[in-house]
Formats: structure tokens, C-alpha cells, sequence
């Protein structure tokens, strides 16, 4: 059975780090950058099944990076983590609809991240991949789960 591969690219070293460990403790094949430039490098290299990348970063942000890489691979799934997701509503809502990506507010959880990463080596996660809506309440998290 394979390892699913994972590209994380975040410009805080110690947050990728920590990630990046968690996701190899739990048997992921795990690539980091430190920017969206680096990221798009590594991933003509090593073309990882899924990318969880920051939104806010130097040289490419992670919108424009996830851009250049569906040149490559229109299908790659995408996770974006943000302090601030609300900054990025409308371009969230279009990428949630129209490419299934999925949203993290930083500080996230171990759980919450793992939820979102399919794979046929980990028990008890769904396969599908998960809907989001933007919630109203901005004392609540700012994406729930659709039913």
C-alpha cells in the first residue's frame, strides 16, 4: 500500500515543521516549502496528491501557486489554512464550489487537518471529500461542515 503524498507549504518554519511531523507519524509522504514560489518547484517534482498550503505568503500566495499548479494537475486537492479566512471569502466560496478545496482557520487541530486528508492507510476518516458553508456568526468558526 502506498503513501500518500502530501505537499504543505506555510512561511512560519516552526508551524510547517510541527505539520509536516504529525503527517509522517500518521504514514504520509510529506514535502514543505517556506513560500508559494518553492512550493510550485516542489510539486513539478514530486506532484503530491494533496497541497496544504497558507494563503498569505511571499513570492506566490497560496492562491496563486494552487493556480499554477493545476496547469500540471487540475485535480490536485487543495487545503488552504488561514489566521484570517473571512480577508478571503469570495475567492474561499469559489474555490470550495468550484474545486472542492477545503478551508482551516488557523490555529487548527490535529483532528480537524486529519478530516480533511483521504487516505486508504488511516482508519476511521471518510473518503468523500467535505462540503463548507460560511457561517453567519462571526463568534463561530467561520466554515462548518455541510450536512
Amino acid at each position: 500500500m502506498s503513501e500518500l503524498e502530501i505537499l504543505l507549504v506555510d512561511d512560519d518554519e516552526m508551524l510547517a515543521e510541527m505539520v509536516a511531523e504529525l503527517l509522517r507519524r500518521k504514514g504520509y509522504e510529506v514535502w514543505t516549502a517556506g513560500n508559494g514560489l518553492d512550493g510550485y518547484a516542489s510539486y513539478r517534482l514530486h506532484q503530491a496528491e494533496t497541497v496544504v498550503t497558507d494563503i498569505d505568503m511571499p513570492e506566490l500566495d497560496g492562491f496563486e501557486m494552487v493556480r499554477c499548479i493545476r496547469a500540471i494537475n487540475p485535480l490536485v486537492r487543495t487545503i488552504y489554512t488561514s489566521g484570517a479566512p473571512e480577508r478571503y471569502r469570495e475567492t474561499l466560496t469559489t474555490e470550495t464550489k468550484t474545486f472542492g478545496a477545503a478551508v482551516l482557520r488557523k490555529p487548527f487541530t490535529e483532528i480537524d487537518l486529519l478530516k480533511l486528508i483521504p487516505s486508504s492507510i488511516r482508519e476511521n476518516v471518510k473518503l468523500e471529500s467535505p462540503s463548507y458553508d460560511w457561517l453567519t456568526d462571526r463568534n463561530k468558526r467561520l466554515w462548518k461542515q455541510a450536512v
